[in-house]
């Protein structure tokens, strides 16, 4: 069985030494994955309840995904622990008020290089539910069950599941190989999509139709997040930071070969429905 202790071990990293593995994951409304790829997670890591890593040199995490596993994201030093009250106040983080509050511990954790060409693409059967999110890494040693490619946000989730964040639209339409599927599903349809400034919940509907569907039109998102939209756009260059908060989200799949006309018909449904234009970023 190949486990992630033979693969950090071939990578150089010295498994004679006392090692921890973490598996985050949050039910408090916080989604580790944003924070990793908005750069918001070290600091996150960093804080915690209960003295978790203590006794630990190096601590190996990973991001919890689907079906119980695991995506490895880095190894990390840890340098030295620090007794801390709560979570400081002068750090502007996305989970403040939602996570972290009773933190009791500051661990200094510096990220070894070496393992880039493993981070983000190395996928570990976790085993059994129920087992702690953290623990020693060589009394319980974990499966490799696939490398992903370079690139791979994802998988694709079904059109009524997708709910991603500006940074992952991104990815997905700049790297079409590591994501050909999400490109394949994406263009076959047209249909009536969701923004959501998730900063203040306002939400913006619209649809796409046409040769590239859904795909095409979220590729002029992903150039700028606010696709030449009026109210996104003045969003954006108010706050260039905000665009990190918006998701997007598909409310109802449809034939890309409905006309515009009858695609506005199905959009203006939308926007009447959830207020929109009203309460929203629709003006019209």
């Amino acid at each position: 069985m190949l486990t992630i202790n033979k693969v950090l071990k071939f990578a150089g990293l010295d498994m004679s030494k006392n090692i921890k593995i973490a598996r985050h994951m949050d039910t408090r409304g916080v989604d580790v994955h944003e924070l990793y790829a908005t750069g918001n997670f070290e600091v996150y890591q960093s804080y915690q309840e209960r003295n978790v890593f203590k006794d630990c040199e190096y601590l190996v995490s990973c991001l919890g995904i689907e079906n119980n596993q695991a995506l490895f994201i880095g190894v990390y030093n840890v340098k030295c622990i620090n007794n801390v009250d709560g979570f400081p106040k002068h750090l502007d983080v996305p989970y403040r008020g939602k996570a972290k509050v009773n933190s009791k511990y500051e661990y200094q954790l510096e990220k070894l290089s070496g393992f880039e060409e493993l981070e983000g693409r190395l996928v570990i059967n976790w085993q059994n539910i129920a087992q702690a999110w953290c623990m020693k890494i060589d009394t319980n040693e974990k499966e490799v069950v696939q490398l992903l490619p370079k690139g791979y946000v994802r998988d694709f989730p079904g059109y009524l599941e997708i709910n991603l964040s500006f940074l992952e639209l991104q990815k997905v339409i700049n790297d079409p190989t590591a994501n050909s599927i999400w490109h394949k599903m994406l263009s076959s349809v047209g249909g009536v999509y969701l923004i959501v400034d998730t900063y203040n919940g306002l939400q913006y509907v619209g649809s796409a139709s046409g040769k590239e569907g859904i795909l095409g039109r979220w590729k002029e998102y992903a150039k700028n997040g606010h696709g030449e939209n009026i109210m996104l756009r003045t969003i954006i260059d108010s706050e260039p930071n905000r665009v990190h908060n918006f998701k997007f989200s598909i409310l109802q799949t449809l034939p890309r070969t409905l006309t515009k006309n009858e695609m506005l018909l199905e959009e203006s449904k939308y926007k009447h429905k959830l207020g929109s234009r009203a309460f929203g970023l629709n003006l019209n």
